[in-house]
């Protein structure tokens, strides 16, 4: 394995997925946030900052099916070990 250090990229959604040719593509956004002027409702001709939640696109992945089933593999253990209620002995 390579010792360059990867971009590290935090997602809060999967925006597209799609299959072809062999070739799982999936597409992932991230909430970005960002101030917005918009004229005030309460007095005319003036101007309130808002923020506003814009979806940007921030990684796009590309693989075979090997690849597909190993992160289905990975994710399924996590979700189960994150997720099921831990069952106490009697």
């Amino acid at each position: 394995m390579s010792t360059t250090k990867p971009e590290v990229v935090y997602v809060t959604s999967l925006a597209v997925s799609g299959f072809l040719n062999g070739i799982v593509n999936l597409g992932f956004s991230t909430a970005q946030f960002l101030p917005e002027l918009v004229p005030d409702p309460d007095e005319k001709g003036q101007y309130v900052t808002k923020v506003m939640a814009a979806e940007v696109m921030t990684a796009n992945l590309r693989f075979d099916l090997l690849v597909a089933q190993q992160v289905h593999d990975a994710l399924g253990k996590m979700i189960e070990q994150h997720t099921k209620p831990k069952v106490m002995d009697s």
